[in-house]
């Protein structure tokens, strides 16, 4: 008998280290691009954030409802869905309360929800309590009529919805930023009205061209009042191709010879940009400024007021020289790349977005119309059996009385289902009386007629298409409103010339024999009667001007250059 030799097994398996990182990254990289980074353009969330709002929906946190504390929120989202840590998924659903940051909140909060001057100073979960506002209903309200697909959470003990049903392409009206492994997202917030307008167009004229849809969707709708500048052409080649990028500038009034800027661009913090313009007239850059008070409050959330030196200040090239230095003016990416309805990340256009949501939507209603199909002819059947039980009633109770096992007996005996007899012998006593076949025949009629009009809309494309048009239409009369920020054409902002910004003084130039240089005040300056370095003095002084250039010669004969006013003070030894 020969024995067969194996190989010792040592409990581990070796493989190329090269072959274990590519597969390690794949897989990562796959999975933060399909799972974490990127919304799908269905329902347009990413899987925090849905797994946030369905929980909210599960604990009874509708608008309606009364508000429960954040941390509850959040233990469920973590303990049943999303295996993270708490204060990422509490900093999801903080961003969906903030109305500075949400162009229509999904989420509404009680308790320090963060401010725009620092979105991340939000009170601690313990603290907030937090509902749903009434447009999350867009994303839930057909949850539980067979319009998503259900998948196991990460332990398998529970079913989470792998999309939601939305009503209206919420992809678009909130935007979203995301960083994947190797690709990025940003989607701008649009206006819900122009979305649908945009949508109704594309339904009615499946044709329609991005630069038609582009007389609908003018352009991003940030929650902010801040004027958008990027031209319509600019704005239709960022649609056409999905990506490029939107200026966006603040808004300013003269009052009482102050220049108030009462709206900032986007995520633009009050505090930074007071700070910018103060380090600008700290570093003497802003001559033409005196002072700069933040006037803020709950009435003006943004209200910061600029005082000029003098009422000769050129309003509108101060202004100018301020949207270019600093955040009073500031430009967005975008880059529409989202997971589409294949499950694949791709940056699409405005129209192929449309497009494929409103496939998205009409798949989601047929599978509405077809769920409530089902529910009406199952309905019918069983009221079907109870009439036939209403009609030979004395027979089916004595049935009933007299046998062991009724159930075959009144199927033998009136020709009925399992289903039917079974809901026969659950019917109460009660229900029994009298005016009951009436009801029944009622419910039978007007079953029969929500019946055939279901049929008859998934028979036709064109009652089909003009349900979803209804429906999209009635959700804009409900929830849509003006537009926030304006689109203006506006001249592209220049700084003022440093030259320009230097007044033009009297400033005594001092060398020193060692070759130290500064600039002293005024003409009448005793040059040799400054300190000095020991062991040095003075070599030449000369009377210019702040605005004037310098120029300074060397042992080589090569000549420098430098405006006077960039000398340092003669107060120190110079540089």
């Amino acid at each position: 008998m020969t024995e067969t030799i194996r190989p010792a097994f040592h409990g581990f398996e070796q493989i190329p280290l090269r072959e274990y990182a590519e597969r390690a990254y794949l897989d990562y990289s796959m999975y933060v691009v399909l799972d974490r980074a990127l919304p799908f353009l269905g329902d347009g969330l990413k899987p925090v954030q849905r797994r946030i709002i369905y929980s909210m929906s599960e604990l009874g946190l509708n608008a309606a409802a009364k508000p429960k504390k954040s941390a509850r929120t959040v233990g469920d989202v973590i303990g049943k869905y999303h295996p993270h840590g708490d204060s990422a998924c509490y900093e999801a659903l903080v961003l969906m309360a903030q109305p500075f940051s949400y162009r229509y909140p999904l989420i509404e909060g009680q308790g320090n929800f963060g401010s725009p001057d620092d979105p991340k100073s939000f009170a601690a979960m313990r603290y907030t309590e937090a509902k749903l506002t009434p447009i999350a209903e867009v994303l839930l309200g057909e949850l539980g009529q067979g319009t998503v697909d259900w998948t196991p959470n990460f332990d398998g003990t529970l079913e989470e919805p792998s999309w939601l049903p939305a009503r209206l392409p919420h992809l678009l009206l909130n935007g979203t930023t995301g960083i994947a492994v190797g690709m990025a997202t940003d989607v701008p917030p649009h206006n819900l009205n122009e979305i649908v307008s945009a949508c109704v167009r594309l339904l009615d004229d499946p044709d329609a061209s991005v630069a038609d849809l582009c007389e609908h969707v003018r352009g991003p709708d940030y929650p902010t009042e801040a004027e958008i500048i990027t031209p319509p052409a600019e704005l239709r080649a960022m649609y056409e191709s999905g990506s490029g990028s939107v200026r966006a500038r603040a808004t300013w009034q003269k009052e009482n010879g102050n220049f108030v800027v009462t709206a900032l661009p986007y995520q633009v913090s009050p505090s930074k940009v007071i700070e910018q313009i103060a380090s600008q007239m700290r570093a003497k850059k802003l001559p033409w400024l005196e002072d700069i008070r933040d006037e803020s409050d709950h009435a003006n959330p943004v209200r910061v007021v600029l005082v000029p030196r003098s009422n000769r200040v050129d309003a509108e090239q101060l202004m100018g020289h301020l949207f270019a230095t600093t955040d009073l003016e500031k430009s967005y990416r975008v880059n529409l790349n989202v997971i589409g309805l294949d499950g694949k990340p791709a940056v699409k256009n405005l129209r192929t977005l449309l497009e494929e949501w409103l496939t998205f939507r009409t798949d989601t209603v047929v599978r509405r119309l077809k769920h409530r199909q089902e529910k009406v002819e199952r309905r019918l059947h069983l009221l079907e059996g109870l009439l036939v039980a209403f009609l030979n009633l004395d027979e089916v109770i004595r049935i009933i009385r007299t046998e062991d096992e009724p159930r075959p007996v009144l199927m033998a005996r009136f020709g009925l289902t399992e289903e039917q007899a079974d809901y026969i012998l659950e019917t109460r006593l009660r229900q029994l009386a009298r005016l009951e076949e009436m009801k029944i025949r009622g419910e039978q009629e007007e079953l029969a007629k929500e019946l055939e009009r279901i049929l008859a809309t998934l028979d036709s494309k064109a009652k089909l298409k003009k349900l979803v048009k209804d429906e999209l239409l009635a959700d804009a009369k409900k929830f849509g409103d003006a537009r926030r920020s304006p689109l203006v054409q506006r001249e592209a902002a220049h700084a003022i010339d440093e030259t320009e910004l230097v007044p033009s003084e009297p400033v005594t130039v001092v060398l020193s024999q060692k070759g130290w240089v500064r600039a002293a005040k005024g003409h009448d300056v005793d040059a040799a009667g400054l300190s000095y370095r020991e062991g040095d003095a003075l070599l030449a002084a000369v009377r210019a001007r702040s605005t004037w250039q310098v120029a300074f010669i060397d042992s080589q004969g090569r000549s420098y250059s430098t405006p006077a006013h960039t000398l340092p003070s003669a107060r120190g030894n110079g540089e």
